[in-house]
């Protein structure tokens, strides 16, 4: 049967405390309560460190897997970009075929082709002359994190922000 990680580091902090409460009372030197309390925690310590280290290793393994899972998906994706430049310029060519054949529609028991007139579209060719009633001012704000974390380290105080520091677990 196996333990679960969260239950050994559970287990070992319960048992620490039984035994620290247990020898509290009791009249022996400091060294020799040091000594009976390594000697009971050995064990569960030592499970607790094989336990971590086989989830280390599977967190290892989850990351490999991540990143051909990530390889695979760039190959996937420079191969859709390929498909798509082809059936471009697929397009292009048989659209200039049938303008050079004079063929404005063309036709099979699956296939209907058919060259059709688009809406026009709006080319910009001076952006400066447009007159002001077509056009609209777009505002943005980005936040500037690095610089707001130097002022605040150097001692300055900005309101509605404050530094946080977290732990991350690190696996080599």
């Amino acid at each position: 049967m196996s333990i679960a990680l969260y239950a050994i580091a559970d287990e070992y902090r319960h048992s620490l405390y039984d035994i620290q409460s247990a020898l509290e009372d009791v009249e022996i030197d400091d060294e020799a309560k040091q000594s009976m309390i390594v000697d009971t925690l050995s064990d569960i310590k030592d499970n607790f460190e094989i336990k971590a280290l086989n989830v280390a290793s599977f967190i290892a393994n989850l990351k490999l897997e991540a990143l051909a899972v990530k390889t695979a998906e760039q190959r996937i994706i420079q191969r859709r970009r390929s498909l798509e430049r082809q059936v471009e310029w697929l397009t292009e060519y048989l659209f200039c075929q049938l303008q050079k054949m004079d063929l404005n529609k063309l036709s099979n028991e699956q296939l209907t082709l058919s060259i059709r007139n688009n809406p026009a579209k709006v080319i910009i060719s001076n952006k400066d002359a447009i007159p002001d009633q077509f056009k609209e001012i777009e505002t943005t704000t980005k936040v500037l994190k690095s610089s707001i974390a130097t002022a605040i380290k150097s001692g300055e105080s900005i309101a509605g922000v404050h530094l946080e520091s977290s732990q991350r677990l690190d696996i080599k």
